[in-house]
């Protein structure tokens, strides 16, 4: 099972977006507060603004980003599903990124800025995301493509030893 390299391409895709739920995505800031930005959702480091709020959707889509490289590891004894498995987990890796900062980054922006605005403080936020959210869904997404490669040639190697076997029937 780790013996193929096509294995390890898939424990780094998953390690890369284990990074991504444990690890701070990004800040938001004002002049007056300062909020973390999670896997887990947004949360208020400011004292006097109380800010906890869940995305749950932003939570899903990086479980499913883990789950599906984890879950390919263990099936080597089937390629073509393993092969199908990759090709949704680089496009879902990609999606990601769609996902993050046309819808999931305004909004959190926005629950900022009211948040701010029922504080009575100032509601001019600005977010810096972290590299962790700019590079680890590509290096999922690569080593997602690297393992179909691996498979794809494991795929293309038996079916060359199968066409060499006798079929003979006994």
């Amino acid at each position: 099972m780790i013996q193929r390299v096509q294995t390890v391409y898939m424990l780094a895709s998953v390690i890369a977006i284990l990074m991504m739920l444990i690890m701070p995505l990004g800040v938001i800031e004002s002049s007056d507060a300062y909020f973390d930005v999670s896997a887990l959702g947004v949360t208020s480091v400011t004292e006097g603004v109380v800010l906890d709020r869940m995305c749950y959707d932003l939570l899903l889509v990086l479980l499913c980003m883990f789950a599906l490289p984890l879950v390919c590891i263990f099936l080597y004894n089937k390629r073509k599903v393993q092969l199908r498995i990759l090709i949704y987990t680089a496009v879902l890796d990609v999606l990601f990124y769609v996902y993050f900062f046309c819808y999931m980054s305004g909004s959190v922006q926005s629950i900022a800025a009211r948040t701010l605005e029922l504080c009575g403080y100032a509601t001019d936020v600005t977010a810096s995301y972290s590299m962790v959210l700019y590079c680890m869904p590509a290096l999922s997404a690569v080593c997602c493509v690297m393992a179909m490669r691996g498979v794809m040639y494991d795929i293309a190697l038996l079916a060359s030893a199968d066409r060499l076997r006798s079929s003979r029937k006994k």
